[in-house]
């Protein structure tokens, strides 16, 4: 879910062993008429068994009762193993017929040719149900290659604990951050903020900090200018002054949750799924921990992180694939979902349930899901699928860590990722 885009925390939480029961809402669900087939389609999603097969069993249950004479079978994937697994299916051309990915890999299989476009097969009410954001989040050059399903939104999360060693309160902003983390260093030898410059959030965090990852033509990287050059300054102070660990340039999100639970970082980004694990493993911190909204510059949209659901141009059964696929992103079905795990919809009506207005119990978990509902509404990606990704973030990091490591200064490295970036947008003068 991680996230996320790869957001391994994000899409793990699902399987972190929260059982779920059967029996997402079926009413009201009715597909239009479709052909019945006789080979039996292909579902594969990422790392849901065996703790949710209760829910997608009953789902699949329900579509097929809707479509008689059609048979789906599942196939869970491990993270780790999609994107392999997806590549070799379509170069033999036994490829899924509906496929659980991240929009940045579904991108570039949309660049390949290799998925169906929505548009095709949803009607313009269907279209409109997702969430805006969460809709243009997987297009590639305005073209549409996927269908939303769960998102996630960044949060602060933030040990009280340690901050009240220090006396001082959770910053509202980065202009706020490094007299707090000051304070911490010198009361109690911890770090303020841990947020992975290893490349899972770092373009993220420049964003939240610029406002922009490209120039409004899409032609050339946002931070160019002065903001830029100012983002890439402050993350220089703040690694040389030790007010984020070292570690920063090498881990992950992984890293940051290790050294966030051993009382090391008092702040971390993260989604409020990681909320959950904290309350069956370490109930005592959990008492401790608040929430607070994604740190902006002034106007810059909240980041949600979006997973969807493709169809590959090689199902036999394009038509009825994305049914499946629609079916299982529906209103109803989402708000299932998110019942049973704290992830979001993506779709305008599951929001309208009063489930999202009741308490659970978890004051902390009721906050986290508040503030990313509303981010929910107000977010855009602000990481949005790329030609050309990895090499994009490939340059980015790699300027960015010398920039903060202080062995580049800061109008270098953006020169530097200038000048890899701008032929590879792809823009002609």
């Amino acid at each position: 879910m991680q996230h996320p885009v790869k957001r391994r925390s994000f899409n793990t939480a699902l399987g972190a062993g929260v059982a779920w029961g059967c029996g997402a809402a079926a009413s009201g669900l009715a597909a239009p008429a479709v052909a019945r087939a006789r080979a039996p389609l292909t579902l594969w999603t990422m790392q849901l068994a065996p703790f949710h097969n209760d829910y997608v069993q009953g789902l699949l249950s329900q579509f097929q009762a809707q479509h008689p004479g059609v048979q789906v079978k599942w196939v869970d994937v491990a993270w780790a193993e999609m994107e392999r697994k997806v590549l070799a299916s379509l170069a033999a051309g036994t490829a899924a017929d509906v496929v659980n990915l991240n929009p940045q890999f579904s991108a570039r299989l949309a660049e390949l040719g290799a998925l169906e476009d929505p548009r095709q097969h949803l009607s313009e009410r269907e279209i409109s149900a997702y969430l805006p954001a969460a809709w243009r989040a997987n297009q590639l050059g305005g073209v549409p290659f996927a269908l939303p399903w769960y998102l996630s939104t960044t949060v602060n999360l933030v040990r009280q604990d340690l901050l009240d060693q220090a006396g001082v309160q959770a910053p509202r902003n980065f202009d706020e951050l490094p007299e707090v983390s000051q304070a911490l260093r010198r009361h109690t030898q911890r770090y303020a903020w841990f947020a992975p410059m290893d490349g899972s959030l770092a373009l993220e965090t420049l964003v939240s900090m610029t406002g922009a990852l490209l120039s409004p033509d899409g032609c050339r990287p946002a931070f160019e200018g002065q903001e830029g050059r100012r983002a890439f300054e402050f993350l220089h102070r703040m690694y040389r002054e030790r007010w984020m660990p070292p570690t920063v340039l090498t881990e992950g999100h992984r890293g940051a949750v290790q050294q966030f639970l051993a009382g090391d970082v008092a702040m971390m980004p993260t989604g409020m799924q990681f909320i959950s694990q904290v309350q069956r493993t370490n109930p005592a911190l959990h008492r401790h921990l608040r929430v607070t909204p994604q740190w902006l510059r002034h106007g810059t949209p909240p980041n949600i992180a979006v997973m969807n659901l493709a169809v590959p141009r090689g199902s036999g059964q394009p038509e009825l694939s994305m049914r499946l696929a629609h079916f299982i992103g529906h209103a109803e079905n989402q708000l299932e979902l998110a019942r049973r795990v704290p992830v979001l919809p993506s779709t305008r009506a599951s929001y309208e349930d009063p489930w999202f207005a009741r308490d659970s119990g978890d004051v902390l978990l009721d906050d986290a899901r508040r503030v990313s509902t509303q981010q929910a509404f107000e977010g855009s990606v602000q990481v949005p699928p790329l030609r050309h990704y990895g090499k994009l973030r490939s340059s980015f990091v790699r300027q960015l860590q010398l920039a903060m490591s202080g062995r580049r200064s800061a109008e270098q490295a953006v020169a530097e990722i200038s000048k890899v970036w701008v032929p590879l947008l792809g823009c002609r003068a």
